[in-house]
């Protein structure tokens, strides 16, 4: 017994800690940059370059090699990185296309077909809280496969298949340890800090929200919560059940999702057991444009499909149906009849 009310006690404490840190994170002004690199070459030239920068997953910025110049999605980001950063971004690409060779000539000095084009990715994650960056990892992946990966905080490259672990100390020399923190520091904190400290993306926007429920095949209830519309991107969605929180069920979620006009999505599922009848379920939502956390609670349980009641009810009908014009049919008849025999 006492083992048990350690075990309540440890988990409700745990679900105050990790409520409490989600609602830090949603009420700080938190950003995520994403740019990527992608190269396409064969043996010792490369046929195409191509660079990509989103913010909170709203593309800002694209360069390609051909046209050699930077794309600005959003006008007003040009104003605020000025010319001289602009220019500087893009000499830097060009100066640094050299660099993006050498993954296409390692995986071409492997390959039997020499000649075969190879792709090379190399991208930077960085997150920012309140301008303080939490997180910053490059991930290098070559033909689709993930090879390396770096938290700039831990400050060594993890290897993600063996087949390319020989190269890792070119990665650790002196000379690439110093790009990396370039590519870091220029195209993915320094522009996010830019960008998010003297521009809105777009206004803000609280979520739109729909609470719905079903009955699955099997008979066990699906509980469905999802917001949409919102922005910025951070927004905590949780279940609670006669107010309390708790582990109710399978619970699943689809991840926050952007939408076509650069506001965001999330649908979070409940799947309850069959002994629950899913009374009493709130979704509770929590998002800086929101005041307070809000609530909204789901609608009653619907009833039951049966399908031999409804196919007893069309039978029913048709049967009606049926009779009302045999009825009909026999009237008109002998009236018919009637009307003969008055005419002779």
């Amino acid at each position: 017994m006492e083992c048990q009310r350690s075990s309540r006690w440890f988990f409700s404490a745990g679900l105050l800690v990790l409520e409490v840190f989600a609602l830090r994170k949603i009420q700080a002004v938190h950003h995520r940059h994403v740019i990527q690199f992608t190269t396409v070459g064969i043996d010792h030239s490369i046929l195409e370059l191509s660079a990509i920068s989103l913010i909170d997953d709203i593309e800002v910025a694209s360069y390609n090699k051909g046209q050699k110049q930077i794309a600005i999605k959003i006008p007003c980001i040009s104003e605020v990185l000025g010319v001289n950063y602009l220019t500087q971004w893009h000499n830097s690409l060009v100066k640094h296309e050299q660099d993006f060779l050498r993954p296409i000539e390692f995986l071409a000095r492997n390959d039997i077909n020499r000649h075969r084009n190879h792709t090379a990715q190399l991208q930077a994650e960085c997150e920012m809280d309140n301008d303080i960056t939490v997180k910053s990892h490059i991930y290098l992946i070559w033909d689709g496969e993930e090879c390396y990966q770096i938290d700039e905080e831990v400050g060594h490259w993890e290897n993600m298949n063996p087949e390319f672990k020989q190269y890792q100390y070119i990665l650790e020399s002196s000379l690439r340890t110093s790009l990396r923190k370039h590519y870091m520091n220029l195209y993915c904190v320094d522009l996010m800090k830019k960008i998010v400290g003297y521009s809105s993306l777009r206004d803000n926007v609280a979520p739109e929200m729909a609470v719905s429920q079903h009955v699955s095949p099997e008979g066990s209830i699906i509980l469905s919560c999802i917001a949409t519309g919102f922005y910025p991107r951070s927004i905590l969605m949780r279940w609670e059940k006669n107010g309390k929180l708790g582990i109710w069920g399978n619970e699943s979620s689809s991840g926050t999702l952007p939408n076509m006009d650069t506001t965001f999505y999330l649908k979070v599922t409940l799947e309850l057991p069959l002994e629950d009848s899913g009374a009493g379920y709130t979704c509770v939502v929590e998002h800086s444009e929101l005041t307070s956390p809000a609530m909204y609670p789901v609608p009653r349980k619907p009833t039951m499909n049966k399908p031999w009641i409804l196919a007893l009810g069309i039978m029913l009908a048709v049967i009606l149906l049926l009779s009302s014009a045999g009825v009909f049919i026999k009237w008109k008849m002998r009236k018919t009849v009637l009307h003969v025999r008055r005419d002779k």
